[in-house]
């Protein structure tokens, strides 16, 4: 009689288990080890997704008239359609590094979410102002690379002393 009709297993059927599944006390316990997950980041609200996305397309669409400009427009000659072009450059990196901003602030600080829109407004703007001042003043036939180089370093002095003075500061 085996212990499936309802007797108690004698030593005889507990040797035959095979040889290659090894034995363990009734009170032994398997610890599951499995690698941590790390936890999802909280999703984008949709206001912030279609701001991204709006940004994202006129950033594509501005670098593709920037893109046509200097294909077609030379400088020299024509220097009012190169600022033109400057504006259109200005414009898609503007747009394309506040969008960039924006999905990084979601993705570094998911908790806090009150000065993120201004202050990658603030950042693009003032990366795509820099950008565009200095190709207008190059094209006009002013400015050089130590112009900019002083220009970058005041806007960077200039954003550390505005974020520094938010109250929500990250």
């Amino acid at each position: 009689m085996t212990a499936n009709e309802g007797e108690q297993p004698d030593r005889t059927e507990q040797l035959e288990l095979p040889l290659s599944q090894p034995q363990s006390s009734p009170f032994s316990a398997k610890v599951l080890r499995t690698p941590p997950v790390p936890p999802t980041p909280p999703r984008i609200p949709p206001a912030d997704q279609r701001i991204i996305q709006a940004l994202s397309i006129a950033s594509v669409g501005a670098a593709l008239l920037t893109v046509g400009g200097m294909v077609v427009i030379d400088p020299v000659r024509d220097a009012t359609r190169a600022l033109l072009v400057s504006a259109a450059l200005t414009v898609a990196v503007t747009c394309g590094l506040t969008a960039m901003l924006l999905l990084r602030s979601f993705r570094r600080y998911p908790g806090v979410w009150r000065v993120r829109r201004r202050r990658s407004l603030r950042r693009g703007l003032l990366v795509g102002g820099l950008l565009g001042g200095y190709l207008a003043l190059r094209i006009s036939g002013l400015g050089g690379p130590t112009g900019l180089l002083i220009a970058a370093l005041l806007i960077a002095i200039a954003e550390v002393a505005i974020s520094r003075s938010e109250i929500d500061s990250v």
